[in-house]
């Protein structure tokens, strides 16, 4: 075989991985396009927690969150969710929001159409089995997806949703800078992402401890602007 096909070969390979992996990936998460990442422009923000549940910091989250009276929307993984379905449970009796984060933790941008359906379709079909609940929502691990991603939005008639303040709270990060950092971008329509699991790649041991301390002065800071908690559910 000529060079000139080994190189033909190989920039078509290439070309297919862009369009499958990184393009999607770079739609959604960089250009903000095909998906939801604020909601309506009134003094409302949606709190939303990813990766759980946890057996630990969940429920201590969902305290905390009973204490300043917010509903959320957590995006769990079906996984998760079945190994701790107490957690679900109390989440849908305190009226908060369940939507879908995947079925386990994975890079969907390196998944195949099989694997990836099972994150979106699967993982509704578990939920919807287990807890009674019909998702609308997902929002894929890291906030990544791929090309088939939107092919089983499609089938299962889910909507892709991100966010619009993100602050680094899956590192051990002190609760002043944490709040600091959604303060200074608290806006009309804000989707703020935050994580009650430590066991995710790229996270660190006992992280969420300080996003469960945060929840009492984070409900403050919304309120001294004059905007209240929304969750997804009652935007859209």
């Amino acid at each position: 075989m000529s060079m000139v096909w080994v190189w033909t070969i190989v920039l078509i390979l290439v070309l297919m991985i862009f369009i499958y992996s990184v393009a999607p990936a770079l739609w959604t998460r960089v250009f903000r396009l095909s998906s939801v990442f604020k909601g309506p422009a009134k003094p409302e923000v949606s709190l939303t927690f990813d990766d759980g549940p946890h057996p630990i910091y969940t429920p201590q989250l969902l305290d905390a969150l009973d204490k300043g009276g917010v509903r959320a929307t957590f995006f769990v993984l079906a996984e998760k969710a079945e190994l701790h379905a107490d957690i679900v449970e109390r989440m849908i009796k305190s009226g908060h929001d369940i939507q879908i984060h995947g079925n386990t933790h994975l890079f969907v941008p390196l998944l195949g159409p099989v694997r990836t359906a099972r994150q979106v379709e699967g993982a509704a079909m578990r939920l919807q089995k287990k807890f009674h609940v019909q998702t609308k929502w997902y929002r894929p691990t890291w906030g990544l997806c791929n090309l088939y991603s939107f092919v089983s939005l499609k089938k299962s008639g889910h909507r892709l949703v991100t966010w619009s303040i993100m602050v680094g709270d899956w590192k051990c990060t002190p609760v002043d800078m944490l709040r600091q950092r959604i303060a200074k971008r608290l806006h009309p329509g804000s989707i703020i992402v935050l994580h009650d699991n430590d066991e995710t790649f790229g996270a660190e041991l006992g992280a969420p401890k300080s996003v469960i301390e945060l929840i009492p002065y984070l409900v403050e800071d919304v309120h001294a602007k004059g905007y209240r908690f929304s969750t997804l559910a009652e935007w859209f």
